[in-house]
């Protein structure tokens, strides 16, 4: 068993098995009915038991993780954080709990965390252990955990102030239940033009033109009054950094690497982001 001891985060977690509360248990997170989980040496729980459903596909790879961390690094996308923490902040009071569900390298969920005024408390679930791992080794703060975003989550009803969902699964009854009367959600998915130069150029995957409605009417239904924003604008980014960004998201599992030939000159793109706030109302419990 891993000797370290569990992030804050961790505590907003509960038993996958039993859904009973954790208690610490020599470097592990143990529910009273005896089932364990070790937290590993980089600081991250998975839970994702033997006795579990097989979970759904569609984890990070090693090489997506990496070419996601130098591209976020670079701040890209960094406007993204800056928007949703400035919308959200007023409305926070005592310790903040944040979750970030679908949280990959962490980066998103660590801007938000060191942003936010006064003390937070952070929690990012992941399919992927590998992503699990290497955003536990970089952000100390936050805590982060192994889990299948389209099962049930093994988090405590009602725990949460915020759940933020960035180009990732969206389970609306579980970001229902994990936040409390008052807290928010967030989803941050791709406008219509998003990335289009290098969709025409290299057919990439496109947005469904039916999933923004369908976003709006389940986080109305299930959360609550809601607002959007949209973030357009256009960049030129140097080769290396548009490989990074194409092969960093589900397009690395659909494009072929023989055609991806982006020349040596800069390249003009544009970056269509939509985010969704909802805030969680009485009848939403």
């Amino acid at each position: 068993m891993s000797s370290l001891q569990p992030r804050p985060g961790h505590w907003l977690l509960r038993c996958p098995l039993c859904r009973s509360g954790f208690t610490v248990a020599a470097g592990a997170l143990a529910c009273r009915n005896g089932h364990c989980f070790d937290v590993a040496r980089e600081g991250y729980v998975n839970l994702l038991g033997s006795g579990r459903r097989r979970p759904a596909a569609g984890g990070d790879s090693p090489a997506q993780l990496r070419y996601r961390a130098e591209f976020l690094g670079a701040g890209h996308l960094d406007t993204v954080t800056a928007l949703v923490t400035a919308h959200i902040e007023r409305s926070l009071h005592g310790p903040a709990r944040v979750l970030h569900a679908g949280s990959g390298t962490g980066h998103h969920l660590a801007r938000i965390t060191a942003t936010l005024t006064g003390p937070v408390i952070g929690l990012g679930l992941d399919i992927s252990k590998d992503a699990a791992r290497q955003a536990a080794r970089r952000w100390p703060a936050p805590a982060f955990a192994v889990a299948d975003l389209w099962g049930e989550w093994p988090v405590h009803d009602a725990v949460t102030d915020l759940v933020i969902s960035i180009f990732a699964p969206k389970n609306f009854l579980e970001m229902a239940r994990v936040l409390r009367c008052g807290g928010w959600l967030v989803l941050v998915y791709p406008g219509p033009e998003h990335l289009i130069e290098l969709r025409d150029r290299f057919g990439l995957l496109r947005q469904d033109e039916e999933k923004p409605a369908s976003y709006a009417d389940m986080a109305t239904r299930f959360i609550g009054p809601l607002s959007v924003s949209r973030l357009r604008r256009h960049t030129v980014l140097d080769p290396a950094t548009a490989h990074a960004l194409i092969l960093m998201g589900p397009n690395a599992r659909h494009i072929d690497l023989s055609v991806l030939d982006l020349g040596s000159d800069p390249l003009a793109i544009t970056f269509d982001i939509t985010v969704l706030f909802a805030q969680k109302t009485k009848r939403n419990q």
